[in-house]
């Protein structure tokens, strides 16, 4: 026996049997846990597919408490569920062995809301009741208990969205079957999913109902569309014959051209190869032909008023239509006298009178000799509406046309339509199993996508667990330059380009690394194994260098880059979110190092975080009334150096420090505090505007910074308009001001329906800073901007620029002839002030004429006289350093364009 050995007393032979029985139940345990998590995860992927693959809810209802008995025992099982109005209760699913469905839906809704399903619903808990606790809660009056009595009863609720939607029970008669708390949990886990699988039947069948609607609208719009276009057909060709005879009466040569273009124009509309017109001389006895055409050569000549068809016509003053049959009975009747002298008898014959002023004059007729080529009554009326316009024949003819285009093009898309719906249903099942890999990868790409990386980061913590030593690190690499890409050549050239980074990423990470696409141009890179940080660094450099290759898009070369934060898993208790957190916040900082490097995590990034979320929650707390204070600035005259208005200014006071604008108006914007913030600024500024003396001052506005998110939703512009209607304070004293750069990020058709809707109220609005970006002229031209007011980084070139003079002189000419008033911010040298006004800037604001200063106490106002502003000034610059004004002055500026 070894050293080590000889202290230690060899355990009792007994003693190791009772341990190895303890590890073996132990073992046993775990074994019979992990056979029950298998057969609960098989019965959740039953319910899943049964979800679909059933083609009706009964047959789920059927395969869940199949699956359900598999789990416990469930002979005795129900579903129940509120209706659509929450009032009453369905039992979709009902199996018991001493009561029936029936008996339960004759049961009123009240009734059935004090039983033991009511009574799960009301409490929104699961609930496990022997026979002796339901007893107690009837005796309590917590319940009336309906039907049978069980021996345990089972209840969950089914909650989906938040929101109870019914219950599930399972209750048993028998003492040999009785629950626990583990069926109790395990039922509440399994109604989860199933209730999860009932969205998705009834998410499938509502997409089945509005494809078969969308299905029987486009064939009623085919009828509609088809019934429109037939009488819009009759429309535009009754139009179109009354113009073309118009426009005859006025272009034929003589009457021969007139007549014979008329026939051109009646034969478009109807068979008119034998057609004529007849006409009364002056004293109405004879009858001639003007015009006459004739398949078989035929020329009627001027004859006295006789028995034929024509005078039968000017006769009776009404058109008509004769065949064989109805000649032979006006031949009989003494109406028509036939004569070889006026040619073949015809197989059909229309004619219509020719009538003006209720005067006839003459008639209009066509006939058809070929029996395969009748006439019909359809004919006869529309000869009859030629005889008084006949302009509306070449239309209808046309349109005819169209109908027949307009047809071939419906039943085309109907064909299409009906092809297109086979085929989805078709695809339907190919679409399902795509839908793993599209919910797990980049469309665009390829690469898997956020959601599969997490799986994986998850893996490779897991066995960091397992295996400590075993280290892995993360690459967030983010694409410089991307954006000008994108903007510039197109989305497709912004696609291609992104392929070509996948490509070049992939060709520079080791053969085991992950690659994935987050969105956007930022990738993630899972490193696995890494022995050393030098790893991720190689990798890193190699993603860098085949970066800084040249890329061929459109035809030319264009450079980008990546920035790369690294993150290292720091033990088993990391997670995916803060790996993904710090890679991203280390990518940051390379990217505000110069771009085109990589940074390592460390303490002092963490730092940075810390101070960032700190001072987030700290604006979180702080309150508008309390925690921020108003400064102001005054807007001057330029050619009187008078008082025009009043800039008003906010800053967050944190204790004893003063954060200025710059510091926490983006962090304000993303906490959604920006609105509170604005609106406690404009109900300041109101109460200043009533605490004003009458005068002069009393009629200067006062300009007040928003933030663009207010334009976003119309709750938020009526919520402005209703807080200075609530003051008192009449809207057209305010200017409310909107930055530039701000505006151009958001959509410009909801940006200026509110910004119209802030104009009727009253506002002035005001475009601030301009020129800081790109000066968009659409802004003046297309918004209802009352004042423009050019940006300071703009002013401080005028006095030394010509390009800028040449910008500011052409937005003066611009403003003067659209009635736009124009302002200049940050002057802060007289040279700039002189070549604004010699420009023709009319007002402005800046160090030179007033810095920004803060208003004291609850009564308290700007200053409103230039002597006053001047002495003001001069204290100023006794008590502050000049760099302390500029940062005033700077924040001021900031807050115009987080504002």
């Amino acid at each position: 026996m070894s050293e080590k050995n000889q202290g230690t007393p060899e355990l009792e032979p007994a003693t190791q049997i009772r341990r190895l029985e303890r590890v073996v139940a132990r073992l046993k345990v775990l074994t019979q846990k992990y056979r029950q998590a298998e057969v609960i995860q098989q019965a959740l992927f039953r319910i899943s597919e049964s979800a679909s693959s059933a083609q009706n809810m009964e047959q789920i209802y059927r395969d869940v408490h199949r699956i359900i008995g598999q789990l416990m025992t469930a002979k005795n099982f129900y579903i129940c569920l509120y209706t659509e109005d929450r009032k009453s209760f369905t039992f979709p699913y009902f199996i018991d062995q001493y009561d029936d469905a029936r008996m339960v839906a004759e049961v009123p809704a009240e009734a059935l809301m004090r039983g033991m399903t009511g009574y799960v619903l009301r409490r929104g808990e699961p609930i496990l009741c022997t026979k002796h606790d339901i007893e107690a809660l009837v005796e309590a009056g917590e319940v009336n208990f309906l039907g049978s009595l069980p021996v345990d009863w089972l209840g969950v609720p089914l909650i989906a969205n938040d929101e109870f939607i019914g219950a599930m029970v399972v209750q048993s008669y028998v003492e040999e079957m009785r629950y626990k708390t583990e069926d109790l949990e395990l039922l509440m886990f399994v109604s989860q999913h199933v209730v999860n699988a009932l969205e998705r039947f009834r998410h499938r069948e509502y997409l089945e109902s509005e494809v078969a609607k969308r299905t029987a609208e486009l064939r009623q719009t085919n009828v509609e569309l088809r019934s429109e276009i037939k009488e819009r057909e009759k429309a535009e060709l009754q139009n179109a014959v009354l113009f073309s005879i118009s426009e005859l009466t006025n272009t034929a040569e003589d009457m021969s051209t007139f007549y014979r273009q008329l026939h051109i124009e009646v034969s478009r509309l109807i068979q008119a190869e034998n057609f004529y017109i007849a006409l009364l001389t002056e004293n109405r006895q004879q009858v001639y032909f003007p015009y006459y055409a004739d398949e078989n050569g035929f020329q009627a000549r001027q004859r006295s008023l006789q028995k034929g068809l024509t005078e039968y016509v000017l006769r009776n003053r009404k058109p008509a239509y004769v065949d064989g049959k109805i000649r032979d009975s006006l031949v009989a009747k003494g109406e028509v006298v036939l004569s070889e002298s006026r040619g073949i008898l015809a197989h059909q014959w229309l004619g219509s009178p020719l009538m003006l002023d209720g005067r006839i004059f003459g008639v209009i007729a066509t006939q058809t000799y070929a029996k395969d080529k009748p006439f019909s009554r359809e004919d006869l009326e529309l000869l009859n509406f030629v005889a008084h316009h006949v302009s509306v024949a070449i239309d209808r003819r046309r349109a005819s046309e169209q109908l027949a285009k307009a047809n071939s093009f419906l039943e085309k898309r109907i064909t299409e339509r009906t092809e297109e719906l086979v085929e989805e249903i078709e695809r339907r099942k190919e679409i399902e199993a795509q839908l793993y890999h599209d919910a797990h990868h980049d469309n665009l790409t390829g690469l898997p996508n956020r959601a599969m990386f997490s799986e994986r980061v998850n893996q490779a913590l897991a066995r960091q667990k397992r295996q400590p030593k075993d280290n892995f690190a993360l690459l967030f690499v983010d694409l410089d330059r991307f954006k000008n890409i994108n903007d510039t050549l197109g989305h497709s050239v912004g696609d291609e380009f992104l392929l070509e980074v996948a490509r070049r990423i992939h060709s520079a990470i080791r053969e085991p690394d992950f690659l994935a696409r987050l969105g956007g141009d930022e990738f993630v890179i899972l490193l696995e194994p890494v022995k050393t940080i030098d790893d991720t660094k190689d990798v890193a450099s190699r993603i860098i260098e085949v970066m800084k290759a040249p890329f061929r898009l459109n035809g030319q070369e264009h450079f980008s880059g990546a920035s790369i934060g690294i993150a290292t898993c720091r033990g088993p208790d990391d997670t995916t979110d803060r790996l993904l957190r710090d890679a991203d916040a280390a990518m940051y900082e390379a990217k505000n190092l110069g771009r085109g490097r990589y940074v390592v995590f460390d303490e002092a990034i963490r730092s940075g975080l810390v101070d960032a979320l700190n001072q987030e929650a700290a604006l979180r707390h702080a309150k508008a009334k309390e925690d921020f204070r108003l400064w102001y600035q005054p807007i001057f005259s330029l050619d009187s150096d008078t008082i025009q208005g009043y800039e008003m200014l906010v800053r967050w006071q944190r204790g004893k420090e003063t954060i200025l604008p710059g510091d926490f108006m983006a962090l304000a914007e993303r906490s959604g505090a920006i609105i509170d913030i604005d609106q406690w600024v404009l109900s300041e500024a109101c109460r200043l505007m009533k605490t004003r003396k009458i005068g002069t001052d009393a009629k200067l506005p006062l300009h007040v910074n928003l933030c663009v998110q207010h334009l976003l939703r119309p709750r938020h512009v009526q919520a402005l308009i209703d807080l200075v209607a609530r003051k008192g304070v009449p809207h057209k004293s305010l200017v409310l001001e909107f930055d530039e750069d701000a505006l151009q990020k958001e959509d410009s058709r909801r940006v200026l329906a509110s910004l119209r809707k802030l104009k009727e109220a009253g506002f002035l609005l005001a475009l601030d800073d301009f020129g800081r970006v790109t000066g968009p002229l659409h802004f003046i031209y297309n918004y209802p901007f009352d004042i423009i007011k050019l940006d300071r980084n703009f002013v401080a070139q005028v006095d030394r620029k010509d390009r800028a003079q040449a910008m500011v002189r052409h937005i003066v000419t611009l403003c003067k002839e659209l009635g736009i008033e124009l302002s200049a911010e940050g002057i802060e040298t007289d040279s700039q002030r002189k070549e604004l006004k010699k420009l023709g800037v009319t007002k402005g604001q800046g160090n030179l004429l007033s810095a920004a200063r803060t208003i004291e106490g609850a009564n308290s106002m700007p200053l409103t006289k230039k002597e006053e502003i001047s002495k003001a000034n001069d204290s100023a610059e006794e008590a502050a350093t000049g760099n302390a004004s500029n940062d005033i002055t700077s924040a001021a500026s900031r807050v115009t364009s987080q504002d």
